[in-house]
């Protein structure tokens, strides 16, 4: 018998199915029969934690979205800002979470992957990729969760314009296209945080704090830059 966690996975696919690309429809139909060992999996394709989200089923203790929102939210007032989110996903979690807790404020979510289905007034998606010259002149905040090749145009774009940002890397990041001198390999991280500590406290962005959640995992730090 189908579970009634496993009808809402099917129900949810089948009504979204044009927001999904051939391998994410692949890993989608792979997976139904998982959908209900969600915690007994350590980890998850992208797209199956986006659904999983959504739909309510993601634990709290695996959801990298409800951890690094509420990261976000413990630094900064959101509920009046302007945010810019940079790698979104199909869905855009993280964006709809930071949008509930805001009063005024909005998300412009920025992926070419992005699904334009919508129904916050405060979320703004744009289908293409971010820039370090995308205008941001009336934003506040930039934020990626996991954008990988986009970490680096995250920083640059912050401190081009002035801007304050949080970013949670990922093992992916394309670091080396903008910062140069830096070996791909296992300790990418602290070359890649110890140029963009230099370049925030260069352009009087504070200074570079480092931190991790479970959630997102161990080996990939999250960083911003505190004014203060």
């Amino acid at each position: 018998m189908v579970s009634e966690t496993t009808k809402k996975f099917i129900e949810y696919a089948m009504e979204n199915k044009d927001a999904f690309n051939a391998n994410e429809k692949a890993t989608i139909i792979s997976n139904i029969d998982n959908v209900d060992k969600i915690d007994k999996r350590d980890i998850l394709p992208n797209i199956l934690l986006q659904i999983y989200d959504e739909l309510g089923i993601l634990p709290d203790y695996m959801n990298p979205y409800k951890a690094f929102s509420e990261l976000i939210s413990s630094i900064y007032d959101i509920r009046d800002m302007n945010i810019v989110e940079i790698g979104g996903g199909t869905i855009p979690r993280l964006a709809k979470r930071l949008a509930d807790m805001q009063t005024r404020g909005t998300v412009t979510v920025y992926d070419p992957n992005l699904y334009l289905k919508n129904s916050y007034p405060n979320i703004k998606l744009i289908k293409r990729n971010f820039y370090p010259i995308t205008n941001v002149d009336r934003k506040d905040l930039l934020v990626g969760l996991l954008p990988c090749g986009a970490s680096s145009t995250i920083v640059r774009s912050a401190i081009k314009n002035n801007k304050d940002f949080m970013i949670a890397l990922c093992d992916s990041c394309n670091f080396y296209e903008y910062f140069d001198g830096y070996e791909l390999d296992e300790n990418w991280p602290y070359s890649f945080i110890e140029k963009a500590s230099s370049m925030v406290e260069e352009n009087n962005l504070g200074k570079l704090k480092v931190k991790h959640i479970k959630e997102i995992g161990l080996r990939y730090p999250i960083i911003y830059n505190d004014r203060g």
